[in-house]
């Protein structure tokens, strides 16, 4: 599972949470959440995730945003109630927007057996936006054809109690009220018997995209989107490449891209002198050359005759070796002779 803690035993890897709504939320415009295209809400809050009890905390992914620019084949809205799924729709969605994907005509399965087909008499409602006042969002009602008052019959809705008339949406009571039987109920017998969920998720699952944290820029062949945390989903440049082939290519990507140090203009221009053709810098080289050649050659005349010196002594040293070795023949020969 992509969070472990957050998903319940009904959302396969395959399905990504991209929005939640708590019924611990309280009075929030849960409606006007999901349609702003400029926020997102909890993104990086991972308690928000949790569908396995009330948390108080709204999830909006950032993917609801970006809904038309990426990939999404299908749809699924599970109500939850003491961490089990109670309801389920699944819906196709090639090819749709943000709002248009929850309706009958691109339905494909639903835990409501008489939903499919129903007919769209007075009061029928399939749609994300509902009524607004009162507040009925995500608004799935078969009739208001009643004889009594406030029976209306239908599937699901979201109320936010906060003007609404009927005893299954009282003032400042937020309520996830769903059948849990196969075919619609009253609205009243949803409130009275506690069929009233505890969070309700919608799920999409991509063609091709994938969902992961996003280690290196080049894997990615379509703008990253937020799902949540630090996961993103884009689309892979080559999703037949194993991990492994595909840090090799990155590898030697960038290794092909890298530059030498020393073969950039910086490095270039550190070791080269720029022409200045100014008399004054002329004139300023041509003096500095003049005082180095001095100085060396000064230096050089020095060592010169010091050299000079030190060759012409040996000859004297010689001399004096002759001159010894003269009176020590000397004494030889009054030595021999004395004998």
């Amino acid at each position: 599972m992509l969070f472990t803690d957050s998903l319940i035993n009904s959302a396969p890897d395959d399905w990504k949470l991209v929005f939640k709504i708590d019924a611990n939320g309280g009075n929030t415009n849960v409606y006007d959440i999901y349609m702003d295209r400029g926020i997102t809400y909890n993104i990086n809050d991972k308690k928000a995730l949790n569908l396995t009890r009330r948390t108080g905390k709204h999830f909006k992914s950032d993917i609801i945003n970006h809904w038309s620019d990426v990939d999404i084949e299908e749809v699924k809205v599970v109500v939850y109630q003491y961490g089990e799924e109670k309801a389920f729709l699944t819906f196709n969605g090639t090819g749709t927007d943000m709002t248009n994907w929850f309706s009958q005509k691109r339905m494909q399965n639903s835990s409501f057996s008489d939903l499919k087909h129903a007919s769209q008499g007075e009061g029928y409602f399939f749609s994300i936006a509902g009524v607004s006042h009162p507040s009925r969002r995500f608004y799935v009602n078969k009739d208001w054809t009643s004889t009594q008052w406030c029976y209306d019959t239908g599937w699901l809705l979201v109320t936010a109690g906060s003007d609404g008339y009927c005893p299954f949406e009282p003032g400042n009571t937020f309520s996830i009220l769903y059948s849990p039987e196969s075919t619609s109920i009253t609205n009243r017998d949803m409130f009275q018997n506690g069929y009233r969920a505890d969070n309700l998720g919608i799920f999409v699952k991509f063609k091709v995209s994938t969902c992961q944290p996003l280690r290196h820029s080049a894997e990615a062949c379509s703008t990253p989107v937020q799902l949540a945390c630090n996961t993103y989903c884009y689309k892979l440049c080559d999703k037949s490449l194993t991990q492994t082939d595909l840090e090799e290519k990155v590898q030697k990507l960038e290794k092909e891209l890298s530059v030498s140090r020393k073969d950039t203009n910086k490095f270039k221009r550190s070791i080269t002198s720029a022409p200045d053709t100014r008399f004054s810098s002329k004139t300023i080289g041509l003096v500095g050359a003049v005082c180095i050649a001095l100085v060396v050659g000064f230096i050089v005349a020095v060592d010169c005759i010091n050299i000079c010196q030190k060759c012409s002594k040996p000859n004297t040293v010689k001399a004096k070796n002759d001159d010894c070795k003269n009176d020590d023949n000397n004494k030889n020969k009054t030595v021999t002779t004395g004998l």
